[in-house]
């Protein structure tokens, strides 16, 4: 019998008093496609990251390639042959492509053929199947394309394992079936792929076999043909999913967000063009589209960053006599695009990144002066509320998982006092069973009363949750139907411009 690729047995990692994995043991095959599958905090980041050098493992032992290896950065692993791409890209947006694959590992310290080096790589290229702009700049290309970057650098530095976390958490539809159709194809040349996600379907649909962990241990490894979606969330939660129940509620008459022919003034990117769209009081209008469309405009016009023509009304008042903190006052709320530049402060604990936007308000003080005790309290209740683990008001939220990060967020941006939502891809980077949670959040807002207004690349989100939907396309809305009438394929033609 062949001996695995990888193989951990019994491996621990504890943070202090918190178990981040609890006697890993499974093994991965050359050559396979391998899915890891489990809720924000199961393990699933660490295991890897100890398999790529950047955690050191209490004890149990690692074995690649048959041998007992222990890799004390990712040099070491590096060089054995591992690559790992991180959810958030690793790459400087103001360099080439070119020079961001060689960085850190230039074929000379003192003098760069540029035409030699981009001529080998467009060999390299050839030969995985890619086609990426070379000479042009970062931060000129679409995410899918940073990301294919991300490979590249390591096929250029020799790697036959492949780990890949939450790699389509950013990424259009397209761009997701462009991403398992090129890891496919070099899974036929010989590469190893791992492939930490929450999203099952992609599990299902594109791995060879799966590993499930729950609460840091492993709870499941077989192939992935002998699951399916409903048997695959049952090993994750530990449970059956439970079914959305949708309020019987009709909208108001009462509007709580207005735009009237908004057009964008020196967009850094798409721009909106004469946009009119409403949200009432016990309503989620859902807004879909391929990313880059005009949702970061939106998002930037009602966050007050970003000129605009046209008129917007925000809680029974024109928007541009509105302070930010004013806005707050009067029930605003908003789940940002990009959790960690926009919603969170890492560097903060996790009891300060609760009150931000908040901070100024009497709950928090005792005589003039912020209370630790009041804000740590609101925090831990917070935090047992939304299921963010380690449920620790004082940690740094660096340390926190990508999904706790954004369980974080949810919890602070969508609470009762909140009368309009703001919610942009509310659970990218989230697990099923705090996707169940956020998702009849949401429904429990708009039984209260609120009015939300979801920016979603899922349309199995904006279907399950939206009254109505709107599709935006070149800063245009384009097309606008109840959530009743809604079929999958019309809205995908009207996102990708096969009907006008």
């Amino acid at each position: 019998m062949t001996a695995p690729l990888i193989e951990f047995k019994e491996v621990s990692k504890a943070f202090g008093t918190n178990f981040a994995n609890q006697q890993v043991t499974f093994s991965i095959k050359t050559g396979a496609f391998h899915g890891l599958v489990g809720e924000n905090g199961a393990g699933k980041s660490t295991i890897m990251k100890i398999l790529y050098g950047l955690v050191s493992p209490d004890s149990g032992s690692l074995f690649f390639k048959g041998k007992h290896s222990h890799f004390r950065s990712p040099s070491d692993a590096i060089q054995a042959g591992l690559g790992m791409v991180h959810q958030h890209f690793k790459l400087v947006p103001t360099l080439s492509v070119w020079e961001n694959i060689i960085l850190g590992k230039e074929p000379s310290r003192f003098f760069f053929n540029t035409h030699s080096i981009i001529s080998s790589l467009e060999d390299l290229q050839q030969q995985y199947g890619f086609h990426l702009p070379l000479t042009s700049r970062v931060d000129s290309l679409s995410l899918g394309q940073q990301q294919q970057i991300e490979i590249l650098k390591l096929l250029y530095r020799q790697a036959e394992v492949l780990i890949l976390d939450e790699p389509t958490a950013v990424l259009s539809p397209q761009e997701v079936e462009a991403l398992f159709s090129q890891l496919s194809f070099l899974q036929s040349k010989n590469k190893t792929i791992i492939v930490v996600s929450h999203k099952l379907k992609e599990i299902l649909k594109f791995t060879d076999y799966v590993t499930v962990m729950r609460q840091g241990r492993v709870v499941s490894t077989q192939p992935t043909q002998e699951l399916n979606e409903d048997s695959l969330a049952s090993l994750i939660m530990g449970r059956h999913p439970l079914p959305l129940k949708r309020p019987l509620l009709s909208a108001t008459d009462k509007a709580v967000l207005t735009l009237k022919n908004v057009t964008t003034v020196k967009s850094p990117d798409c721009g909106l063009k004469n946009v009119s769209l409403e949200v009432k009081e016990r309503e989620i209008v859902g807004v879909a589209g391929i990313e880059g469309n005009g949702q970061s405009a939106l998002v930037r016009v009602l966050a007050q960053i970003q000129k605009y023509q046209g008129s917007v009304n925000l809680l029974e008042q024109k928007l541009e006599e509105m302070s930010s903190y004013k806005r707050r006052q009067k029930g605003f709320g908003l789940i940002p695009p990009d959790r960690q530049s926009e919603g969170l402060v890492l560097s903060f604990s996790n009891q300060l990144n609760f009150i931000l936007g908040h901070h100024r308000e009497a709950s928090f003080q005792s005589h003039g002066f912020y209370s630790l005790t009041r804000i740590s309290a609101y925090s831990k209740q917070k935090m047992q509320q939304f299921g963010i683990h380690p449920p620790l008001p004082e940690l740094k939220t660096s340390a926190l998982s990508g999904g706790n990060q954004q369980k974080l967020i949810v919890a602070r941006e969508a609470s009762p006092e909140t009368r309009f939502l703001l919610a942009c891809h509310p659970t990218r980077g989230v697990d099923i069973g705090a996707i169940e949670f956020i998702h009849s959040h949401f429904l429990n807002l708009k039984q209260q009363g609120a009015g939300i207004l979801l920016i979603s690349s899922e349309l199995d989100e904006l279907l399950a949750l939206s009254d109505r939907i709107l599709v935006i396309r070149d800063g245009e809305i384009v097309f606008e139907t109840s959530t009743e009438k809604a079929e999958v394929k019309e809205l995908g033609l009207y996102m990708t411009g096969g009907k006008k």
